[in-house]
């Protein structure tokens, strides 16, 4: 009985063996199957990231994944502004995702509830320490109640701006404090794409071909007021390949505005533990930030390196005829000057105006006829190089003319006259009927608006006017459709 006892034990053990081996044939097959799917889905990532696309990331992600430093500005207001809110944790999650180090400064003018802190940036704070060589440098220029156009004011420029180094990638975050722009009939937006318009030029001029992106920033909790932003920064971005739309509106309104994203009816939730809308906000740029092929070459040109043709005469004020620049005017107590203190490279000579204590004072033109021909039945924008003084209450513009048989009036330039520094304030878009006779249009500067007599005497100072076909302004290097009297 031991001897089959023992055979049997044998055969059991030999037929252990051969179904141990068929298992291990199987197991082996299995992991050939499996590491040919993870070659195959490493070549899929590989591929993905090869034919990704070219936006405003793109050159920095290129950066950050060869382990070399790069810097990000973002200029914003109260909803980029918390510890918790989208931008830290925007920060933290490239870090994590490149392995590169963190530093953040932030904008340090608010404090708690006021702009009462210093127009500089706070102490640099590390969100986290990389395991590569790489180093992320992010300045968050967020000032609560802020315009796109006020960290180019004359009183933070200088720190804000032009003290930091170069970036390779500029966020633009504003809205929510723009939304009274003036308009010209229900559903004109010429006002409002010239605000943003100016902010992505004084972005360009500082730092020439600095790639631009664009966040849509969240909608209202309640109500649908903020459309008439996000149709501007759509119109403004769409066909256009040298800017990014990074599209956070959207996400929130396809997560149906729930309550918890919501701090209350402007902010998104960006408060320890209760910050589902500023992660929101974060995973829409992230989502960005993984569609950018690293490297691929992206930037944003200045719009007056485009040319195009000029509509009016004497455009650059260079053209004296008396005590006015030929073909413009001045009225109410308005008197005009050449200004000699002017900085900007290549044009000695800016026209400055003065109220006089009228707050009704101006300067402009009445287009003559052969002016409104140039114009008649063309869509047109407006673009005027100003510098205001912090002494007055505002630059302010307007261009007259008839849009479908009405007289309309395209006011624009008060949210982002950018006092003591030289900025751009756009009218962009503006219909002219076809029908338009040149009594019927005229444009003008206002030096002092308001309600009230203006104290001082500053000036506003006017470099340049251009007006131009389309909704975008440009450069003059093409001949004037207008001669030169």
């Amino acid at each position: 009985m031991g001897n089959i006892s023992s055979r049997a034990t044998s055969g059991d053990c030999a037929k252990e063996k051969v179904t141990d081996m068929k298992s291990f044939q199987a197991i082996c097959v299995l992991l050939a199957l499996w590491l040919g799917a993870c070659h195959s889905l490493g070549h899929a990532a590989e591929a993905a990231q090869e034919t990704g696309l070219a936006n405003a990331f793109s050159p920095m992600k290129g950066k950050l994944q060869a382990g070399e430093d790069a810097v990000l500005f973002i200029n914003g207001d109260s909803t980029s502004h918390s510890e918790y809110g989208p931008y830290y944790k925007f920060a933290q999650a490239l870090g994590e995702t490149t392995g590169c180090t963190v530093i953040l400064h932030r904008w340090a003018e608010w404090v708690v509830s006021a702009p009462t802190g210093p127009k500089e940036y706070a102490p640099p704070v590390t969100l986290l320490k990389g395991n590569s060589r790489a180093k992320l440098e992010v300045y968050l220029a967020a000032l609560p109640g802020a315009v796109a156009g006020a960290m180019f004011d004359g009183s933070r420029r200088k720190n804000a701006i032009e003290a930091i180094p170069r970036p390779d990638c500029a966020i633009l975050h504003h809205g929510h404090n723009m939304l009274n722009y003036p308009v010209a009939f229900p559903g004109d937006r010429c006002a409002g794409r010239g605000l943003f318009l100016a902010a992505i030029e004084q972005t360009s001029t500082q730092w020439p071909g600095v790639p631009q992106a664009i966040v849509t920033q969240n909608p209202l909790r309640d109500g649908e007021q903020f459309t008439r932003i996000y149709e501007v920064l759509r119109d403004i971005t769409v066909g256009e390949p040298h800017l990014t739309l990074i599209d956070s509106y959207r996400v929130f309104v396809a997560a149906g505005k729930r309550a918890e994203l919501y701090r209350d009816n402007i902010h998104p939730s960006d408060r320890k533990g209760q910050d589902a809308g500023a992660k929101m906000v974060a995973d829409t740029l992230m989502t960005a930030w993984r569609e950018a092929k690293p490297g691929a070459a992206f930037s944003t040109p200045s719009w007056l390196e485009r040319t195009s043709v000029n509509l009016i005469s004497n455009s650059d004020l260079s053209d004296w005829k008396a005590d006015v620049p030929a073909g413009w005017r001045v009225g109410g107590a308005a008197t005009v000057e050449k200004a000699a203190d002017v900085t900007q490279v290549g044009k000695p000579v800016a026209l400055a105006i003065r109220p006089n204590g009228d707050k009704d004072a101006f300067f402009g033109k009445l287009l003559d006829e052969t002016e409104s021909a140039a114009v008649r039945g063309k869509t047109i924008t407006i673009a005027a190089l100003v510098r205001a003084s912090s002494a007055q209450p505002r630059a302010y513009a307007y261009f007259v003319c008839p849009v479908e048989g009405v007289i309309r009036t395209f006011a624009f330039g008060d949210l982002n006259s950018g006092k003591d520094g030289w900025v751009w304030m756009i009218c962009s878009g503006i219909p002219v009927d076809a029908a338009a006779v040149h009594s019927s249009m005229q444009l003008r500067f206002l030096p002092a608006f308001s309600l009230k007599s203006p104290a001082s005497n500053e000036p506003l100072l006017i470099q340049r006017v251009l007006v131009v076909e389309g909704k975008r302004p440009a450069g003059l290097s093409q001949p004037s459709a207008v001669p030169e009297r």
